[in-house]
């Protein structure tokens, strides 16, 4: 299955391994442990963009878990919590770890990244194995 990404930092980080997995909807249940995996940078469809996409590599999805991020819950004070599955993440160091292994900055960065007007996000995240180069990267 093809995975797109639109940062040229998500690249270097699946490359470096900093960047081990990745969180999309999901909605039709297509992501499955063993599935092949095509990273691009950029969506191949779109083949009118100024730099054109271009597949990066391959591996494959080793886990698939159900997340759900809900942004700033309480009323009286702000915090955030995700599960992943059903375990809960809510420390700031758990949340900047995910942030850090999703190649984001830190939980700050990801969390405007994905906070939407309803404050949650539900989706799977995708870990990934033996990521092998298809293409040198300019």
């Amino acid at each position: 299955m093809i995975l797109t990404f639109s940062r040229d930092s998500f690249v270097e980080s699946i490359i470096n391994g900093t960047k081990i997995h990745t969180i999309r909807d999901d909605k039709p249940n297509r992501w499955k442990v063993g599935r092949k995996i095509h990273f691009w940078l950029g969506n191949p469809r779109n083949t009118k963009r100024k730099t054109k996409p271009y597949q990066f590599g391959v591996g494959e999805a080793v886990r698939v878990a159900k997340i759900r991020m809900y942004f700033d819950i309480a009323a009286d004070w702000q915090v955030d919590e995700v599960f992943i599955d059903d375990i809960s993440i809510k420390s700031i160091q758990e949340l900047n770890d995910l942030a850090k292994n999703d190649g984001f900055d830190n939980w700050f960065q990801m969390k405007n990244w994905f906070d939407n007007e309803d404050k949650q996000y539900f989706g799977k995240i995708i870990f990934w194995k033996n990521f092998e180069l298809t293409e040198k990267i300019k």
